[in-house]
């Protein structure tokens, strides 16, 4: 049982925004999310009232108007005495660290931020730290998640998927290697299971481009899960819906005739396995490319 605050060692709930797309089509990435957080014995507590980050039009049309929307949820963390908010979608994480960053970096901003959203000059929105899946993960520490493991995924090997907006850029992430994180291989290893060394762990797949710019989309993606494919991986791990959707659902499309199809799934899941946790608490049966890894031993 894990008891204290995963990020500064003090006791308390860490706060959780599960934004947009985890809590509909991205849902059994939240679902198992908050399963393997009750197996560790964290406490998550839901930012009361939160509103939509912003992404991805706000931010390309009216920057301030996006810092309002990531502040707004950060002001409402802060009036429930959360000062770290887990946000595990890549994008909406983005969002949050964003307005965190250039509060810090701005003065004036935070007070600017909290007169347009109604609020008293000091409502505290610079003092809330956002956490990627990553960093919420990392902190914890590998001896913790081994702990909770009782299914070991021994002889799975995982590529590792990273994406665009994870780790990068550091200056607003935090993570000190972007060009070669190794956070999610730090939990996969705990797992029992075997991260692959291959050449697309941080490159695009196309992103939000699915309708404007399909075949693009359909190409890059094809590049990830071949070099997956080609580092003998058994399935793919992320930890961002977009990159899901379109490595899983877009499959059916961009697969040569006759190539097995590789199973995409979250980070939490794969942990949920290694945990024992039930597969249907885990949201396994959600993906459009069957989920058929099986652990060691249950």
């Amino acid at each position: 049982m894990i008891s204290q605050d995963v990020t500064s060692g003090r006791s308390g709930a860490v706060g959780y925004y599960p934004g947009c797309s985890l809590s509909g089509t991205a849902a059994e990435y939240d679902r198992s999310l908050r399963a393997v957080a009750r197996h560790m014995g964290v406490e998550l507590r839901e930012v009361p009232d939160w509103v939509c980050c912003g992404a991805t039009s706000a931010h390309a049309l009216d920057r301030e108007a996006a810092l309002c929307m990531a502040a707004d949820t950060l002001a409402k963390a802060a009036r429930a005495g959360l000062t770290r908010v887990l946000a595990p979608c890549a994008m909406c994480f983005q969002r949050l660290a964003i307005a965190a960053h250039e509060m810090q970096q701005h003065g004036g901003l935070a007070a600017r931020l909290a007169d347009a959203l109604g609020l008293p000059a000091d409502a505290g929105l610079e003092r809330v730290r956002p956490l990627s899946v990553l960093k919420f993960f990392a902190e914890m520490g590998e001896d913790a998640i081994r702990a909770c493991v009782k299914a070991p995924l021994g002889g799975i090997k995982v590529a590792c998927y990273y994406g665009c907006l994870l780790v990068r850029p550091g200056s607003i992430t935090g993570e000190r290697e972007v060009e070669e994180p190794r956070g999610m291989e730090m939990v996969v290893r705990a797992l029992g299971a075997q991260p692959v060394r291959w050449s697309m762990a941080t490159e695009c797949c196309g992103g939000s481009f699915a309708i404007s710019r399909k075949e693009a989309v359909l190409r890059l993606s094809r590049r990830v899960c071949d070099s997956a494919r080609r580092a003998g991986a058994d399935v793919i791990c992320l930890a961002c819906p977009m990159c899901h959707s379109n490595l899983d659902m877009r499959q059916a499309e961009f697969n040569r005739p006759g190539e097995s199809a590789l199973p995409v799934v979250y980070l939490t899941q794969l942990m949920g396995l290694a945990m024992g946790i039930d597969r249907a608490e885990l949201g396994l049966e959600k993906h459009f490319v069957p989920v058929k890894l099986q652990p060691a031993a249950v």
